[in-house]
């Protein structure tokens, strides 16, 4: 039995980078790092579709990151269009500007971003927002007030096209990623100001505080800014069945702010640790490098929220009704009231 009405994972890579000759038999993390968004991707939908049938998955929104292309996003989407939906980002004008074509801005690269929604193809941008140049392993530091004011740059962009901004809220650990490091941003904290000076413009936090690891710091900032205003959601797929309790029982997040992300594709291992808590979470395991295989993440993932003793309504607004509102996706045969109504 499928778990929701209507599954959508609102996080999912569906491109594969062939890393094995950018990396020289390296499997190390750090070295993965500082080539992803130097390396070409290909299509993965073939697996991604696999997975979708297997696990009763109806809907994926993909989005392109660490030199994944919008174009071949685009080509999955028109290939199966009651399946994808895709976000953008500035892919071509980051290229042109590692190429000395052009010197980085933000403006610039909002512009690109402004061009490709334009065309009506895109339902919104991520992975992240753009905020600096410097890519996973950059030292190219950007100031705190610069980095803000980039970000409410995004929020005017997000305004004009009424699309959720995402705010990368967490690190997958393992890869050398600065702390000005786009896309992963490591103060959840900032997002308190981004909703008080845009009320109206739904924000998620993507992976809510956990990508890799055991720790729960940021996803305790995530809890505190989602609790404070009402445009925040938190993006829940690689949270495991604990984490959960403390979002849906808090009167001020519940099920209407979480959404079901999973980041699918990025082939973070699942490490397991019996009896001891969490017993399982996603983590890049340093000694034992780079995995070769498609990581399952949506056995794991699912399989968390199987555990969730909660009514089946809040259960298809966390798994399919928000991200439906949020994107305004199709329903299967353009059904209405599948979901319970949220103000």
């Amino acid at each position: 039995m499928k778990l929701g009405r209507f599954i959508v994972d609102t996080h999912v890579h569906s491109q594969r980078h062939a890393a094995g000759k950018a990396l020289k038999g390296s499997t190390d993390f750090k070295d993965l790092g500082n080539v992803m968004g130097k390396m070409e991707a290909y299509d993965n939908s073939p697996r991604l579709i696999y997975d979708m049938d297997c696990y009763g998955v109806d809907m994926c929104v993909i989005e392109p990151a660490f030199g994944m292309t919008n174009k071949t996003n685009l080509e999955q989407v028109k290939k199966y269009p009651e399946r994808f939906v895709a976000n953008c980002n500035a892919k071509e004008y980051q290229d042109r500007c590692a190429a000395g074509e052009e010197e980085y801005t933000i403006d610039g690269a909002l512009a690109e971003l402004a061009r490709l929604l334009d065309t009506g193809q895109f339902v919104g941008v991520g992975e992240g927002m753009p905020m600096t140049s410097g890519g996973m392993g950059g030292t190219d530091f950007t100031d705190q007030e610069t980095m803000l004011k980039n970000m409410m740059k995004m929020m005017d962009l997000g305004r004009q096209y009424h699309i959720p901004v995402r705010y990368h809220s967490g690190t997958p650990g393992g890869y050398a990623i600065s702390y000005h490091g786009f896309p992963s941003t490591y103060n959840p904290l900032w997002v308190h100001t981004l909703a008080v000076a845009y009320p109206d413009v739904p924000i998620i936090l993507e992976h809510a505080g956990i990508e890799g690891g055991w720790w729960e710091w940021f996803y305790e900032q995530a809890l505190h800014v989602a609790a404070s205003h009402k445009n925040i959601y938190l993006e829940t797929g690689r949270w495991w069945a604990d984490l959960y309790y403390k979002a849906l029982n808090d009167p001020s997040v519940g099920a209407e702010k979480l959404i079901w992300g999973t980041d699918w594709g990025a082939s973070l291992p699942v490490y397991s640790q019996l009896n001891r808590y969490p017993p399982g979470y996603t983590r890049q395991d340093l000694k034992q490098g780079i995995p070769r295989h498609q990581v399952d993440i949506w056995g794991w993932s699912l399989k968390q929220i199987q555990r969730l003793d909660i009514n089946q309504d809040d259960m298809n607004l966390m798994l399919g009704g928000n991200a439906v509102r949020l994107y305004n996706l199709r329903t299967p045969g353009g059904l209405t009231r599948m979901f319970k109504f949220v103000d």
